[in-house]
């Protein structure tokens, strides 16, 4: 006979209202990729989902199989609540970014065991972390690296030019570095110490991260670079970006 319950390490990436006292709940998990599901009843005051359905929580959930249409959340454990993600506006937003390009990025059960690990370390970064732009930078880094878009920050892909000593230009178009020398077309201009920076968000493990210091020209070249970067090689990331706006 064929189980039809299971259990789901999970993300929670979205939630809406459903009729009276239900929610429709998206999670990213570890076994399947997205999913989303029901939770019935767990509006009301004594529900005891209500925890494990927040918003950003890290939760085991078990579910059951539904006969039609959804699946049906039964039972939830909180791992982490991340309620920081949840009471402060900017940690709000900068939560509902990675979330957001999350679920528009992943199609419905495709199991992603490495997107599952870069949110959650993305998410305890900026929970714990003092610094939400390297919490950002570090997710869109890697996520461009799980999708095969990753750009090359090592040398100019026209001469050869090692990203050491100079500006440089970080082309969508290319997919990497081109030198001042080389450079022809209208892309992102970025200096040398702000390369390095990236090279070590995209190799560097995450505990070692918060000892990473960015200065105000690290965050403006890329936070500008890597939104052009991102807008041409993925079309819903600037619709994702909106709640960062």
């Amino acid at each position: 006979m064929e189980d039809r319950t299971y259990l789901l390490e999970s993300l929670i990436i979205r939630s809406r209202d459903y009729g009276e006292a239900d929610k429709i709940i998206t999670v990213y998990s570890r076994e399947q990729g997205k999913k989303t599901a029901i939770a019935k009843g767990v509006r009301k005051a004594k529900s005891s989902l209500r925890g494990s359905v927040q918003l950003f929580s890290h939760s085991q959930l078990a579910l059951a199989k539904g006969r039609a249409g959804f699946d049906i959340i039964t039972q939830g454990q909180v791992v982490e609540p991340f309620l920081d993600l949840r009471n402060d506006l900017d940690k709000i937003v900068n939560a509902s970014y990675l979330a957001e390009l999350t679920d528009l990025a992943a199609p419905e059960h495709r199991p992603g065991e490495d997107l599952f690990l870069l949110l959650l370390a993305a998410l305890y970064l900026l929970a714990f972390g003092n610094d939400h732009d390297l919490a950002i930078h570090v997710f869109e880094l890697r996520f461009l690296a799980l999708l095969g878009l990753s750009p090359n920050l090592e040398s100019c892909s026209h001469c050869g030019r090692k990203a050491e000593w100079t500006s440089f230009y970080l082309s969508p178009v290319r997919g990497a570095l081109i030198c001042a020398a080389c450079h022809r077309e209208d892309d992102g201009l970025i200096s040398a110490g702000t390369v390095q920076v990236m090279q070590k968000l995209q190799s560097l493990e995450f505990t070692r991260l918060p000892n990473l210091r960015l200065s105000r020209q690290n965050r403006e070249e890329m936070r500008r670079t890597l939104s052009a970067y991102l807008d041409y090689h993925l079309d819903y990331a600037a619709k994702a970006r909106r709640f960062l706006k």
